[in-house]
């Protein structure tokens, strides 16, 4: 028979361990809303980018075109953390793929480099993701900075991003194309134009790679968001079973305390018979 106080001692350590993962699920979901505050204001500069771009398409400005021979850069936004769920061996399975149809990879995410590092998956870059949303600028400059190295080694490959949506994590990783460009959400209506000291070839080049940078931010920031998302979808199954079991041995304990209770009394009895025969 299981004694009450081992079950008590072990109810104690499921508080606890509950205690953690209300704190892990708070955590997951401030980040998470801290993310999206700044979302809004990348996406307003992801949008004032691109109409400038569209602006200097309109002074005469070239997009420059992918070469289909030079090998394709692929930057994967994966996991920094475990305790998410399935989501960081998707986003390992995700890169796994892009290794595969042989892209060069820049990673983000301890999680994701270690899983992929141990499948002998080559990296050319890798980087710790941004702990609180306020630094992803500053990787995001890293990452820029990486990328176009790595276009000056293989000019005109085709730049592709993976990464996850926190507002559907369930739909897996997405691959995003960062160049060639989508021309199509740039204006080319005819429109005042703007007064600028640059020739219209050297304005491209330059919003092209403030447009790419704004891409990355928003993509970093979203997968930041996405971990924090998933994390707090696990924390919440966690919590579940953890509710589960400390139902569970609260019933156990009131059980064993009983049969205690009950043993104690049939000695007792059976001590009180032998004395009074004695």
């Amino acid at each position: 028979m299981t004694r009450p106080e081992d079950i008590r001692d072990r109810m104690t350590n499921v508080r606890q361990i509950g205690s953690i993962i209300s704190t892990l699920r708070a955590i997951a979901a401030a980040h998470q809303n801290e993310a999206k505050g700044h979302l809004a204001a990348i996406r307003a500069q992801e949008e004032a980018v691109a109409e400038a771009l569209g602006a200097a398409l309109r002074l005469g400005g070239a997009m420059p075109t992918a070469d289909p021979v030079a090998q394709a850069i692929t930057l994967v936004i994966g996991a920094a953390q475990g305790f998410s769920g399935s989501f960081g061996e998707r986003m390992a399975e995700a890169a796994q793929g892009a290794a595969a149809r042989g892209d060069t990879l820049i990673v983000v995410g301890s999680r994701t480099i270690g899983a992929l590092e141990d499948q002998g998956v080559t990296l050319a870059v890798r980087e710790e993701m941004a702990p609180h949303a306020p630094e992803v600028p500053q990787l995001a400059i890293r990452l820029s900075d990486a990328l176009f190295a790595e276009l000056a080694k293989r000019p005109g490959a085709a730049v592709r991003m993976i990464y996850a949506d926190p507002e559907n994590i369930a739909a897996g990783p997405i691959l995003r194309s960062l160049f060639p460009l989508d021309q199509s959400r740039f204006s080319t209506k005819p429109r005042v134009a703007p007064l600028t000291t640059l020739s219209p070839a050297g304005l491209t080049a330059a919003l092209i790679e403030e447009y790419v940078f704004t891409e990355i931010c928003e993509g970093l920031m979203l997968g930041f968001a996405a971990e924090n998302a998933a994390r707090a979808e696990a924390m919440a199954r966690a919590q579940t079973a953890v509710k589960q079991i400390s139902g569970d041995l609260k019933q156990e304990f009131q059980r064993a305390r009983q049969e205690q209770m009950t043993t104690e009394i049939i000695e007792l009895a059976s001590a009180a018979e032998v004395s009074g025969e004695v």
